[in-house]
């Protein structure tokens, strides 16, 4: 999955943050999660990386503006789930503008090939809970060419005072949902914590 070629578009200049944020404080951690739910620091981010901070997953563009980001990895047994969280300090305009990219992406490319054809992404949007200052969802599948098998992602971008959460969770049975959910409201209230100004 990390072979995807969805890379972030151009961050735009934004309104600053007025002092620096100390992401890496608001990182979810094992504790935080729903039982079963350890620190995976070997789970591969640059999928999430380039979601995170990408306002047209689809146009497929390689161009990464420079921003303060902060990730976690977590697993839940062997083979997963896995979740993923990724806290980018985007500014609050450009935040913005992430959630509504990841709104539209399944109505602008409901299937993706990646440039190598080494994997084709299906997206599906996906409902998702009032959060933040805006936030959007989509479900996916996606087939790597080199193996036999389909993985199964859910993902849920939330805008919240200048930072973009991205919350990342792979093959996790259906019913896992309202767990996402929850996760996601529970990565918002901490980082509401941590943000001072």
């Amino acid at each position: 999955m990390a072979g995807l070629l969805l890379a972030a578009a151009p961050l735009a200049a934004d309104a600053a943050l007025p002092r620096p944020v100390p992401l890496r404080n608001a990182l979810l951690t094992a504790a935080d999660l729903p039982g079963g739910y350890s620190s995976d620091a070997s789970g591969s981010m640059a999928f999430v990386s380039d979601l995170a901070t990408d306002t047209n997953i689809c146009d497929r563009q390689v161009s990464h503006g420079s921003v303060n980001t902060a990730q976690a990895t977590f697993i839940r047994g062997i083979p997963g789930p896995m979740l993923f969280e990724t806290l980018s300090a985007t500014g609050p305009r450009m935040a913005r503008a992430i959630v509504a990219g990841i709104a539209a992406a399944p109505h602008r490319c409901r299937n993706l090939n990646d440039a190598g054809g080494a994997a084709v992404l299906r997206l599906s949007p996906m409902r998702v809970p009032r959060l933040g200052d805006a936030a959007a969802g989509l479900a996916f599948t996606v087939r790597p060419a080199a193996v036999n098998m389909t993985i199964q992602g859910r993902l849920i971008s939330v805008a919240r005072r200048g930072v973009t959460v991205t919350i990342l969770l792979v093959n996790a049975p259906r019913k896992d949902q309202r767990s996402l959910n929850l996760i996601a409201a529970t990565a918002i209230r901490k980082l509401d914590r941590i943000l001072v100004f």
